[in-house]
């Protein structure tokens, strides 16, 4: 009987690896035969099989830097998407390259509608394959069987991770051993003796993975004869290591010599290939944005103001906290009467600063869009965190502890914290905080297409009666 992990490779894996290969060269071939015509470059290697070992070779490559894990246990959906347009438009640039040294011409129509079917074609094909191992676990199949040995609240802690969305994860706790008088683990977990029980049970049971909790600096030997068990019985073993007194984040850990470092978060806008497709992301769009609809905006507001008969600037300019922390003024449509207070206070839902054209500006966000004009400075990026007064930043830096974080990323027009509800006035320190904790975890988990997400549900959310914390 095969072991689980050749049987995901058998299943999983290899079924959509060639599948993915297939849908290339298919695609490839049928592009080719039908440009011949009206192409001279499709029609000067349709008939080359070369050209189809070109495009396998790069597609065995690509997938060898992006393998494929749409049926590992906790991904994502959206980062089996992600992965899947990595994944082909690497595949690409190799072909192109290759494709060029090789016969020093390039059918850039095929080309073209190769590139945008594939990656229509494969990243649909990876997200209905994730979802259909999700179906397969929720009816039973595909299980992964776990035993946890420690019963403190880090037992616990793993408890309830593993328990979550285990339907779909396919994670099965079989039960628990702790020699703690009174473990802190849920009744709800089968309790299967003191530790010393365990090397009995083991010579009965073959779980897939051991999670232990034990402390090895107190519990050497026990950890140690453990471990030789797992060893000889070729079972998974996992340390889950107390880091209580540390923050719960993404931590990164590495070696040094041999000494384990853990570094307590890894941001990924810090690679510089990533800085640069961020970067780039937001000058086109604020360029292109600035250039066309923001003309007619600006004249729609102006017109607006002076219809309702509201005096004074048609923008407003304020200091806000930016990125590491440095100050710098953010721009908007001025949707106040200009007051003493607009430094200090927050707007309140019946703010009585508010003009009465200023309400429809707030409330659909257009009094932010000058902020495209702060993207294209490089003071603020089209998603992020959203930037505060320096009286906040200085107020709740004291309270939260994990406040100043959130500027380890440049502030955006809007962010994962808005379009989760964090949006709008903070009437308590626990709503601030928990503002920053969507923060955290968005400079922690980012990627383009979290970007990508984050925009379209920003504009599902500015349709009118969707958002009721717009004031």
């Amino acid at each position: 009987m095969l072991e689980q992990t050749s049987r995901e490779f058998l299943y999983f894996k290899l079924p959509v690896f060639i599948s993915d290969l297939a849908i290339h060269l298919v695609s490839l071939f049928s592009l080719l035969t039908m440009f011949t015509p009206i192409d001279a470059a499709a029609g000067a290697i349709a008939e080359s099989a070369e050209v189809y070992i070109l495009l396998g070779l790069s597609f065995a490559f690509a997938i060898s830097i992006f393998h494929l894990r749409l049926h590992e246990r906790k991904i994502q959906a959206i980062v089996v998407v992600w992965r899947a347009m990595l994944q082909t438009m690497t595949t690409y640039v190799l072909f192109i390259a290759l494709q060029t040294l090789m016969y020093q011409v390039v059918p850039r129509e095929v080309l073209i509608v190769q590139i945008g079917s594939t990656l229509i074609l494969i990243s649909l094909w990876h997200y209905l394959v994730n979802k259909l191992v999700r179906l397969l676990r929720k009816m039973g199949h595909n299980k992964r069987q776990v035993l946890i040995l420690g019963g403190d609240q880090v037992a616990c802690n793993l408890y309830s991770e593993l328990k979550s969305g285990q339907s779909v994860t396919g994670y099965q706790v079989l039960g628990y051993f702790s020699s703690l008088d009174t473990p802190e683990m849920p009744d709800e977990v089968e309790y299967l003796g003191k530790l010393t029980d365990f090397f009995d049970w083991v010579k009965d049971h073959h779980p897939d993975d051991i999670y232990c909790t034990l402390p090895p600096a107190t519990k050497k030997s026990t950890v140690d004869a453990i471990i030789k068990e797992c060893n000889d019985r070729f079972i998974e073993f996992t340390y889950v290591p107390q880091m209580y007194g540390y923050p719960h984040r993404h931590m990164n850990i590495s070696n040094m010599g041999k000494v384990t470092i853990i570094k307590l978060r890894e941001e990924p806008m810090n690679t510089l290939q990533c800085k640069l497709v961020k970067r780039t992301t937001d000058i086109l769009v604020s360029g292109l944005f600035l250039c066309t609809l923001y003309p007619f905006i600006c004249l729609f507001v102006w017109l607006g103001n002076k219809l309702s008969g509201s005096k004074g600037p048609l923008f407003f300019s304020q200091e806000r906290t930016g990125y590491n922390g440095r100050n710098f003024k953010v721009y908007k449509f001025r949707s106040m009467k200009e007051n003493v207070d607009a430094d200090k206070l927050q707007a309140t839902k019946d703010d009585p600063r508010k003009t009465k054209f200023g309400d429809f500006l707030r409330r659909s966000s257009i009094d932010e869009l000058p902020q495209f004009f702060n993207v294209l400075k490089g003071d603020m990026s089209i998603i992020g965190p959203r930037p505060h007064m320096l009286l906040h930043t200085e107020m709740y830096s004291q309270l939260i502890g994990d406040y100043m974080v959130r500027h380890l990323a440049k502030p955006g027009i809007t962010g994962w914290a808005q379009i989760n509800g964090c949006r709008g006035e903070t009437k308590t320190v626990a709503e601030m905080a928990n503002r920053v904790e969507h923060d955290i975890w968005y400079i922690e988990h980012w990627t383009p297409l979290l970007d990508l997400e984050i925009f379209f549900r920003t504009i599902w959310q500015l349709l009118p009666g969707r958002d009721k914390q717009a004031y």
